[in-house]
């Protein structure tokens, strides 16, 4: 079999159009003695974080003292939206990163659907993201907390979370997982249409109500969707920021964002590109002796 390929420090995992393969280029086969139709085990894992995520926060304005609502001034009005905005969708964003923890990865390990070896090459960095973000979301919840739900300032957070050293490990976990996110649609389609047991679950899990009628193609591509998000509404909160210096850090923090966005299209990039040129070579015939 091929050799994994290496390129700017992204593992490119070998594809075959029959094949499922894991970083280390090996095939997998259905599991024997199961029957395609027999009906999983309702094991419904109870996640406490998952059950915390299920229910939208209430919006600031129903938490926050009327009088301490009639003292902003419009600008300020307009700050604490954005920043509600930020805190909501983080909040939808781990809620669905732990729905594609606790519906779809941990089952399809416990089903013997896939082994860890390929959950970890389809699913790169899966818990160690959902962390990261569960932690600037508690970041987040604080501060409103801290302010009785009116912001004084948010700088500190969001540079804790994007800037530094936490920043680049956060543009490397990313990188590795939305660079994989193609070739890991391309291999649960595949998967599916030659597993009918791995096919069934699919449709099982994403027939729950957690999944809000999403499909697993529609969850995976969340991550990239969500750097997309950052440098805008941070942009937002700056623009509509009195303190200058305030005004500074958080428009920093955003210019941090727009950096970890652009080398994650760029892992993307070298990441299709390299499959593409794989694909070429595998389907290129043997020249004759």
């Amino acid at each position: 079999f091929l050799r994994p390929l290496k390129q700017t420090g992204i593992e490119v995992i070998p594809l075959a159009p029959h094949s499922f393969f894991s970083p280390e280029g090996l095939s997998f086969a259905p599991e024997p003695g199961h029957s395609p139709t027999s009906p999983f085990p309702q094991v419904e894992e109870v996640d406490p974080r998952l059950q915390e995520f299920e229910s939208d926060p209430p919006n600031w304005r129903e938490l926050a003292s009327p009088e301490a609502l009639s003292r902003l001034t419009k600008k300020e009005t307009k700050m604490q939206e954005v920043i509600n905005e930020l805190f909501t969708t983080e909040h939808a964003h781990v809620r669905m990163l732990s729905v594609l923890q606790v519906i779809f990865v941990r089952p399809l390990e416990r089903e013997e659907l896939l082994t860890s070896t390929e959950l970890a090459a389809v699913f790169p960095n899966l818990d160690e993201i959902t962390e990261m973000h569960s932690n600037f979301y508690e970041s987040l919840k604080k501060q409103r907390l801290d302010n009785n739900f009116i912001v004084k300032s948010i700088s500190t957070t969001v540079l804790n979370r994007f800037g530094g050293t936490e920043g680049e490990w956060f543009q490397k976990l990313t990188a590795r997982f939305c660079s994989h996110q193609s070739w890991a649609l391309d291999q649960i389609k595949t998967r599916q249409k030659r597993d009918p047991r791995f096919n069934i679950f699919i449709q099982e899990a994403e027939s729950k109500p957690q999944c809000r009628r999403l499909q697993l193609k529609d969850i995976i591509p969340i991550e990239m969707q969500r750097l997309t998000k950052y440098p805008l509404l941070l942009e937002n909160i700056a623009k509509n920021t009195e303190d200058l210096t305030e005004k500074a850090a958080i428009e920093k923090s955003a210019e941090c964002c727009r950096k970890i966005l652009n080398h994650v299209n760029e892992e993307v990039k070298v990441m299709e590109n390299l499959l593409v040129r794989h694909a070429q070579f595998t389907t290129q015939p043997t020249a004759a002796w």
